[in-house]
Formats: C-alpha cells, sequence, structure tokens
C-alpha cells in the first residue's frame, strides 16, 4: 500500500487559491464574454473606472504591460465608445482617460450583477465572514507587495 504525502502548504494554498478563484468567477466571466471585450481591455476599463484621469503609461505600470500594448487596448476602448481621451491644459502629452457614458453603463452593469452573488457568498460565511476579509486583506498586500516588486525586478533587467 502507498502512503500519499500530506500536501505542503504552499500546495495547499495554490489548490485552494485556484478553487476559489473557479468557483467565485463564474458569473462575471459568463458577463465578461458577453460584453465582447477581451479580459485586458476589461482590465483597463476597470483601472479607469476606479482612476479616472489615469494615463496610459500609469494603466501600463498598473498592468505590467507595455505602453504600446496599452495604447492598442485603449484605441480598440475609444472605438467602441466606451473610453474619451481628454487633453491635460499643462502637459499636452498626458492625455488623461475617461469613461464614456457606455463605459460607465458596461462597467456598472458588471459589477452590478456581481453583488447578488457576492452578497450570499457573505451570508454563507456567516460568523467567519471578518476572519475571511482579514484574510482576503492579507491576500491583497501580499500580492501587491510581490507584484511591485516583480515589476521593479523587470524594470532593472
Amino acid at each position: 500500500m502507498f502512503l500519499q504525502e500530506t500536501p505542503s502548504p504552499r500546495e495547499r494554498f495554490r489548490s485552494a487559491y485556484w478553487h476559489v478563484v473557479r468557483e467565485s468567477d463564474v458569473i462575471r466571466l459568463k458577463l465578461w464574454e458577453r460584453s465582447r471585450l477581451t479580459l485586458p481591455q476589461l482590465r483597463i476599463l476597470f483601472q479607469i473606472r476606479e482612476a479616472p484621469g489615469i494615463t496610459t503609461g500609469q494603466l501600463a505600470r498598473i498592468l505590467g504591460i507595455t505602453v504600446s500594448t496599452t495604447s492598442g487596448l485603449i484605441t480598440k476602448l475609444v472605438e467602441r465608445g466606451l473610453v474619451a481621451r481628454g487633453t491635460a491644459p499643462h502637459d499636452r502629452r498626458q492625455v488623461p482617460l475617461q469613461l464614456t457614458p457606455a463605459g460607465e453603463a458596461l462597467a456598472g452593469e458588471l459589477a452590478e450583477h456581481t453583488r447578488p452573488f457576492l452578497d450570499a457568498l457573505a451570508d454563507e460565511l456567516g460568523p467567519d465572514l471578518d476572519e475571511v476579509i482579514l484574510s482576503l486583506d492579507k491576500l491583497t498586500e501580499a500580492a501587491t507587495r510581490v507584484r511591485e516588486k516583480a515589476s521593479s525586478d523587470e524594470q532593472r533587467t
């Protein structure tokens, strides 16, 4: 008879992480498919919603992609009427980005459809909700630090 090795904490973390992502993202992914936007385009849409006036360069740094790639994605969103390019009076090279009313509506619709699922999930967690929130906050902070370090390392090479 073979003894099974106990998974390491890292293996358990990876497994748990991907299980959560798969189980919690089903509704959002279906909505995204219906919007006919690519995942990178959606990421840009939500970043602009979170930080109106953000520039292409800032978006590229946040998303960890090149300015050229970011610019191409923004152009497609502008052509679909979801993003508007503005002008900065003090520096013509800086082009602040805003969501158009159609972009706001789409981002709001996508967010609104996931809210009932997340509310039901919070209800299901019951008294464990506060502990889960603390853990998710820690996970977010750690992910931010790791992403920033990786971005910093890439810039040095």
